[in-house]
């Protein structure tokens, strides 16, 4: 009987000390900024509108400016190097254009600058 107790007792400790263990390393990779704990950056979807916006706002396919509702990008880009994608401009056009533009964004580093074209 006292074996017994003793055996569960070495388990208990054992399990606890991996249980310490664990929860030490997750905090330390917490507190080191771990990428894999960190959470993704994205795209602020306002300033990509904006930056669109000001790349077609003297095209003449629209027969008025567009506004920033007028444009649709893709939600929630990670800012990768290299990433490409398109965003919409649709506006008001006159009869002789559709009032419809894309614009080609890639992104050019990792700090979420822009190329437009």
């Amino acid at each position: 009987m006292t074996d017994q107790r003793s055996f569960a007792r070495t388990v208990i400790t054992l399990s606890l000390a991996v249980i310490a263990c664990c929860a030490l390393t997750y905090t330390i990779m917490l507190l080191a900024g771990s990428p894999a704990v960190q959470p993704q950056r994205v795209l602020d979807q306002d300033a990509l509108a904006r930056a669109v916006l000001n790349n077609v706002e003297s095209d003449d396919a629209f027969a008025k400016p567009p506004t920033i509702d007028d444009v649709s990008c893709p939600a929630s880009i990670p800012v990768e190097a290299g990433r490409e994608f398109e965003c919409k401009v649709v506006g008001v056009g006159d009869g002789n254009s559709s009032g419809r533009a894309w614009v080609k964004v890639k992104i050019k580093d990792n700090q979420g600058d822009l190329s437009l074209g």
